[in-house]
């Protein structure tokens, strides 16, 4: 699954190609892949981009009025920017996006599980952001690891959304491999300096 740095560049490759540009087209190909019922998707065609961006591991397109459309790659998603744009519809796409003078993007999924998922959301209703914890390497984050006391495995809670947005695990391997502590250790057991290690890890 695509972590934090990844979905990141991800998301700085699509602001190049989206932002600023009029949506022309929405194309829904897996329509179980649609986790919202409102607004209507189509609403959207005709308004101009205003930015995309990333909540851990959520790429967020951003519209007029705060309208957000979410896409979450989970494990066998991918996206391709298609450059020229396509109108065939692949066997495993999910959604594209089409955009008046840029390439389209295609969202699409490999392997049996579909689980690759979208959501569009009206201004003030954040959805499955509402659940995520503090951004991995952010201040909050930062205070997290220094004052807390959670007694779970700090390799659990790394990869806990809820705790923390935008680790899985093989970042979070990384980041207990540099900063030297065992996967084992739970965030309560740290000493000061330990702690001190794992921030600069992440």
């Amino acid at each position: 699954m695509p972590e934090l740095p990844e979905m990141q560049a991800l998301a700085e490759r699509i602001h190049t190609v989206a932002a600023g540009a009029s949506l022309d087209d929405l194309q829904p190909m897996s329509f179980s892949a649609l986790k919202t019922v409102t607004p209507d998707p189509g609403e959207l065609v005709g308004q101009t981009v205003v930015g995309v961006g990333r909540r851990g591991k959520y790429l967020v397109w951003s519209f007029p009025g705060g309208t957000r459309l979410l896409v979450h790659l989970s494990q066998g998603g991918r996206i391709d920017v298609e450059d020229p744009p396509k109108s065939t519809r692949p066997r495993n796409g999910v959604l594209r996006l089409a955009f008046a003078g840029q390439p389209s993007i295609l969202v699409k999924e490999f392997g049996t599980e579909r689980k690759a998922a979208w959501w569009v959301l009206v201004g003030g209703d954040d959805g499955p952001l509402s659940k995520l914890g503090p951004e991995a390497g952010g201040d909050a984050f930062a205070e997290l690891v220094r004052t807390g006391d959670d007694r779970r495995r700090v390799h659990t809670i790394l990869r806990d959304q809820r705790t923390v947005a935008g680790m899985g695990r093989g970042y979070t391997d990384d980041a207990l491999h540099r900063a030297r502590l065992s996967p084992y250790a739970t965030l309560a057991s740290l000493g000061d300096d330990e702690r001190e290690r794992l921030v600069a890890a992440i």
